[in-house]
This record gives C-alpha cells, sequence and structure tokens, in this order.
C-alpha cells in the first residue's frame, strides 16, 4: 500500500512535469522552469485538484539531489581541472569570491542571521551548469566563448562542493566560531583525501573491468551502487549526499569510461532532476512569494550586475578579450540547481528561514529568463561597450592580450613554467595562511587578551598591543611571501615583454612596467576577493572590501597614467606600420626584421582587400572587427594614401591593404572574416552600426 502511495505521487509529477517542460521548451525557455511550475500545480498552495504529497516527493527528490551530482562528477576530470585552471581559474575564483561577499552583505542589508547572510551568499554565487547548457543549445556563441565558460563552470562546480560540504556542517550547528571553522576545514580536507585517494586506488579498475565486459546493465548497476555508496558514507560522515556522489562522480571519471557510462545513467538521472526541481517548486507558497518580491527582485538586480562585472573584469585580467569576457559575463548570470541544494541544506536543519526557497526561486526564474535575452544581445552589448571605452584602455587591453598570449606561449618550456608555478603555488598557501591567522585574530582577541594578561601579568591597557605585535610577527613573512612572489610573477611577464629586445627601447621598458602592472592587479584581486568573502562574515564591518578597494584604485590609477603613454606610443607604431604598408602588401606579417616596434604590434599583418570580399564598399564601424575578432586596424593604404587610426567612418574600397594588430588567434579571425565573400555574409550579417571608432 505505502508503495503505491509513492508511485501514485511519482507518476502525478512525472505527468505535470512532462507537460509544462513541453510548454517551456515550446516557449524556448529551459526545461527546469517547466519543472518549477509542475511543482507549484501539484504542490499544497495553490487550489488546483491535483495533489502530491510534500515529503513523499521530497524523499523521491533525494535521488535527483544524489543522480544530478553524480553526472557533474563524470563530466569532471582532474587533469581537465588542471588544463582550464590558467585560464578559467581567475575567473571561477573571483566570481565566487565576489558574489558570496555581495550575497553576505546583502543579507546583512535585509537585517538577516549570520549564517542567513552566509547562505544566501553561497547560494548565489554559482551559475547554473544546466541553465547555461540549455541556452547555448538556442543561441549560437563562439566556440572559444563556449570552452571559457564551461571552464568556469568546472572551476565553480569544485568550489560548489566546498561549499555543500561547510554549509553542511555551519547548518547542523557547526556555526561560523573560528575554532568550529579550523575544525570544519580539517574535517573536510581529511574526508575529501580519504575518499578520493582512497577511491583512485580502486574504483577505476573496477570501472574498467566492468566496461570490458560491455554489458550495460552491469555498468548501470554498479555505478549506480557505488554513487549511491558514497553518497551514504558521505552522509554518515555529516556531510551531504551531494558530496558523495560527486566523489563517485570524479573517481568514474578518472576511470577513462565516462564516456561508456554516462549514455546509460542520463535518463535515470534526467527523470530525477525533474522530480527534483519539481519538489523545490511544491515549496514555493505563491502569497510568500510576493510578500519577499521586493528582496527577490534585489537579489536578481545584484546577481545580474555583480556576475557581469566579476567576470567580465576576470576575464579581461586574464586577457581573453572585450568580446569573450563580456560575452561569458552575460552567459554566466543567473543561479541554479547548487543554489536549490544548498538552501534545502540550511532549511531542513533549520538554520535558514524558510523564504529563502521562494527567493531563490524567483530569482533562478527571472535569471533563466534573461540569460538568453542577454546573450542574444551580446554583439550589440559589446561593440556599445567597446564603443565607449576610452581610446588609451582599448590599446591597452589590445596589447596586454598579445602580451599574456606571448607570456604563455614561453610556458611550454618547463625551465619557464616551474619557477611560474612555484611561485604561484606559494602565493596560494600564504594567502590561505593569512587569510587563517587573520580570521582567527578577529574572532579570537578578546580571549586571547584575557590569556595574555593572566599568563604573562601585563595589564589589561599593554595586553591588546602585546597581541597586536605576536599576529603582525607571525603574519609578516607570509605577507613578505606575498609580494615577493607576485613580485616575482610580474618580473618574469616584463621579462617575457622584453623577449624579442636585445636592447630594449623605451617604448618596450613602458610596456614591461605596464604589465608588471596589470599582473600586480591580477596577483591582488586573485588573493583579495576570495580573503574578504572569508573574512566578511567573521568582521563586524566591511573594512576588507574598503582596504582592498583602496589598493585596487592605487593600481588602477597608476595603470590609467601608463595607459595614457601607451597610447602616444601606439599611435608612433601605427605610423611605422603604415609606412611598411608603403614598401610591403603582400598580406605577410608587416613587423619581420622590425625588432623596434612596441610589444604587442609584432603580430600585425597587412591584409589586402578583394573586389568580391565582405568588407568592401561597408566601414569598419559596421564590420565591427575590433568588437568581434579582437583586432585593430590601425592603418589603411588606399594607393599613395594612408590613412593612420582610421575612425570607423570610412568606407572601404577594393585594393585597400589595411594594418591589423592583436593577439595571434585575434588576427587570425580578422583574417578569415574579411576573406569572406559578400555573398557567403548574407544581408543579415550586414551591420548599420553608427559607431564612430574602428
Amino acid at each position: 500500500m505505502h508503495g503505491s502511495v509513492f508511485v501514485a505521487d511519482l507518476a502525478l509529477v512525472l505527468c505535470v512535469a512532462a507537460l509544462t517542460a513541453v510548454v517551456a521548451r515550446a516557449a524556448r525557455q529551459s526545461t527546469v522552469l517547466g519543472y518549477l511550475a509542475a511543482g507549484l500545480i501539484v504542490g499544497p498552495y495553490i487550489p488546483i485538484p491535483v495533489f502530491a504529497d510534500p515529503e513523499r516527493v521530497g524523499a523521491l527528490a533525494d535521488f535527483g539531489v544524489v543522480l544530478v551530482m553524480f553526472a557533474v562528477g563524470l563530466e569532471f576530470r582532474i587533469a581537465k581541472f588542471l588544463r582550464v585552471l590558467p585560464v578559467s581559474g581567475l575567473t571561477g575564483v573571483l566570481q565566487v569570491g565576489f558574489l558570496a561577499w555581495c550575497g553576505f552583505s546583502l543579507g546583512q542589508l535585509l537585517d538577516w542571521g549570520t549564517v542567513e547572510s552566509v547562505f544566501l551568499g553561497a547560494c548565489i554565487a554559482i551559475s547554473s551548469t544546466m541553465v547555461v547548457s540549455k541556452v547555448f543549445e538556442q543561441v549560437t556563441v563562439a566556440r572559444d566563448v563556449r570552452e571559457h565558460v564551461f571552464g568556469v563552470l568546472v572551476v565553480q562546480d569544485v568550489l560548489a562542493i566546498a561549499l555543500i560540504a561547510a554549509m553542511t556542517v555551519v547548518a547542523l550547528g557547526g556555526g561560523l566560531a573560528p575554532a568550529d571553522v579550523v575544525a570544519t576545514l580539517a574535517q573536510l580536507v581529511a574526508v575529501l583525501l580519504v575518499m578520493t585517494v582512497g577511491g583512485l586506488l580502486a574504483v577505476p579498475r573496477m570501472i574498467r573491468a566492468v566496461v570490458r565486459t560491455r554489458n550495460r546493465e552491469l555498468m548501470a548497476v554498479v555505478s549506480i551502487g557505488l554513487c549511491f555508496g558514497l553518497a551514504l558514507l558521505a552522509q554518515e560522515l555529516g556531510y551531504s549526499v551531494a558530496l558523495g556522489a560527486f566523489i563517485a562522480g570524479v573517481l568514474v571519471s578518472e576511470s577513462g569510461r565516462a564516456a561508456r557510462i554516462e549514455p546509460i545513467l542520463q535518463p535515470l538521472r534526467d527523470v530525477f532532476a525533474a522530480v527534483f526541481f519539481v519538489s523545490i517548486g511544491m515549496t514555493v507558497d505563491p502569497r510568500l512569494a510576493m510578500q519577499v518580491l521586493p528582496s527577490s527582485l534585489l537579489i536578481f538586480v545584484v546577481v545580474i550586475v555583480a556576475q557581469l562585472a566579476s567576470v567580465s573584469s576576470a576575464g579581461l585580467l586574464s586577457g581573453l578579450g572585450l568580446r569573450r569576457s563580456l560575452t561569458a559575463g552575460l552567459a554566466l548570470g543567473q543561479i541554479g540547481e547548487f543554489a536549490f541544494i544548498l538552501a534545502a541544506i540550511g532549511i531542513q536543519a533549520g538554520a535558514v528561514r524558510p523564504e529563502l526557497q521562494p527567493i531563490l526561486v524567483t530569482v533562478a526564474v527571472l535569471t533563466s529568463f534573461t540569460t538568453p535575452l542577454f546573450l542574444g544581445a551580446a554583439d550589440r552589448v559589446v561593440h556599445s561597450v567597446d564603443r565607449r571605452l576610452p581610446a588609451r584602455i582599448r590599446a591597452l587591453l589590445s596589447l596586454y592580450e598579445a602580451w599574456l598570449e606571448r607570456f604563455h606561449a614561453g610556458q611550454t618550456d618547463p625551465e619557464r613554467r616551474t619557477p611560474v608555478r612555484r611561485a604561484l603555488r606559494a602565493l596560494a598557501f600564504d594567502g590561505v595562511g593569512l587569510v587563517l591567522l587573520l580570521g582567527a585574530s578577529v574572532a579570537w582577541l578578546p580571549d586571547v587578551m584575557v590569556w595574555v594578561e593572566a599568563q604573562f601579568q601585563i595589564s589589561a591597557s599593554i595586553a591588546p598591543y602585546a597581541v597586536v605585535f605576536a599576529v603582525l610577527a607571525i603574519g609578516m613573512p607570509m605577507v613578505i611571501g606575498l609580494v615577493r612572489n607576485a613580485l616575482a610573477l610580474a618580473n618574469r611577464f616584463g621579462v617575457s615583454v622584453l623577449s624579442r629586445y636585445q636592447e630594449p627601447t623605451p617604448a618596450a621598458r613602458l610596456a614591461a612596467h605596464t604589465g608588471r602592472l596589470m599582473v600586480g592587479l591580477v596577483a591582488l584581486l586573485a588573493v583579495g576577493v576570495p580573503s574578504i568573502a572569508v573574512l566578511r562574515p567573521l568582521m563586524d564591518e566591511a573594512y576588507g572590501m574598503g582596504l582592498l578597494g583602496l589598493a585596487v584604485i592605487a593600481v588602477v590609477l597608476l595603470l590609467w597614467r601608463n595607459a595614457g603613454a601607451i597610447e602616444a606610443e601606439y599611435r608612433s607604431g601605427a605610423e611605422e606600420l603604415a609606412e611598411l604598408l608603403v614598401r610591403q602588401s603582400t598580406g605577410d606579417d608587416l613587423t619581420e626584421g622590425e625588432p623596434g616596434l612596441m610589444p604587442g604590434l609584432e603580430t600585425a599583418r597587412s591584409i589586402p582587400l578583394r573586389a568580391e570580399g565582405v568588407a568592401v564598399g561597408r566601414t569598419l564601424a559596421e564590420l565591427d572587427l575590433r568588437a568581434q575578432t579582437g583586432a585593430t586596424v590601425v592603418a589603411i593604404q588606399r594607393g599613395e594614401a594612408k590613412i593612420l587610426l582610421p575612425t570607423g567612418r570610412e568606407r572601404l574600397e577594393a585594393g585597400d591593404v589595411l594594418a591589423i594588430v592583436g593577439a595571434h588567434e585575434a588576427v587570425r579571425l580578422a583574417q578569415a572574416s574579411l576573406a569572406r565573400r559578400a555573398e557567403e555574409s548574407g544581408p543579415s550579417n550586414r551591420r548599420t552600426s553608427v559607431s564612430t571608432d574602428a
């Protein structure tokens, strides 16, 4: 009898979810929206004569959590994570850290408790892989953007697992006291090491042996058994079942046979993932959702703005260019499945208020609608931002992308790569150590002062100074290590900028100095943003963000001043390239044998325009070449005349020769774009932009 009740609930949930999912897909929206709508329909709050029991559906939804996290682990490879880390790691860390800080600060603004604010920050910090994947099926996105976005999502997955583990302990009463935080981190690291290292010794071999049998039934049973077994183990150790399921997926993925396992399990995962999202929808009381709508809209705005700002800024600092950075920021502007999992952990433990769930559902629904809309308008957004950027910033970003490309190319040499990796590891180690020290100092200061007074028999007026001195003495080696390793990375970057010069010119030295400042800014943000995100719940005020903001402003002002000089040198380099165009217009590298040009201009190529080309008869503003490819036209040769740093209003003619600069990939894309025939582009690709810049 009990089993038949479960069957009835499951049948009702899946039938309604099927109908609403079809409607959502017909409206070109994510199926997640359809599942959430199904939850409202079969839930207890809307008077519709179909009803499923929330407790029984919630029990079934646990299967969805386990299988979704197992699927996330299946798509995760340690080698893949290490491969995307140099490019997408900075974006992932800055985005999660900044959103977590914003969420906590917003919770405090709404008069939420400390633990509730921490949960809010964790919930809005992670984007939705499911929503992004569905949107990419609807909106055509360049391959390099897709690779970067999914790389960021891989980094987010790792950070999300850490958040799930930590929030489970906090929700169950661990709290945010320093001793609890330290114990939680130590226990988490130990559990992850034991489960992962121990599993790697046996699971991959077992999975490979099972796959060799070519028995789909056996592969399914073994994989799912492993998944639920490790999920149960994690639960017994005091963590969420999601952590164990993710580790199980990673272990299976490390066998190298995930591609054989995943198609077998995908239908089952999709079914119970639908049940999970329906169960989330069932918890939403529409009346409560309307009451908290102002808070939901505020959080929605923060998610959109903070995601765009953090992802785009990190992308630019990673040398990805304006197009990739802004498009990635628009693509990642949502919350999703991890938010619901984290919220469910807090609500079930009674650590957060029940209205968190309807708030998150409202934000998820809104961001699921806005993500495809914003991504569809990405080209216009990129063009608009590019047109409004100051000329000196455009020149700096274009050159920085080329400098960073050269730096990465130099890392193929092990002798150069090893010191860089050593410096990065030292930065991470010193940064984590300093954060732990500061957090302990802030939270334990009163207790430590009492202990110092009693132990050393000193007055209460002197004890604070003694404690501060001790903290400074302990922390100073870490600060010195951070500064030393950041300077080492910056100097290596400067050396790579000057690598083609036997005797560096003043312009080259300026470029190297500016590059060092950019690397310093990257190091400052990479250490500072995660630090303030961790320290913010332990401090009464947001002093950390203020200090970090002042430091960032100081570096940015120095960069702004240098960018003015860079722009002047950029213009001078454009004049040299224009002179070279007169002597050489074959479509080859312009700068071969011209070592005196400013670093970043050595990738310049001359591109002649053919009469049947797509560019003939159009202006550079209409082509929108820089925003679309990242490459810049710095000069045009037209017969005996030459146009230096074109404004964008010049209409191109057959026989024109363009001097184009930028990173190698940007120049390649620009060449491919200009080489297209007019009939290949189609009328839909002809822009009517009114930009006045090239």
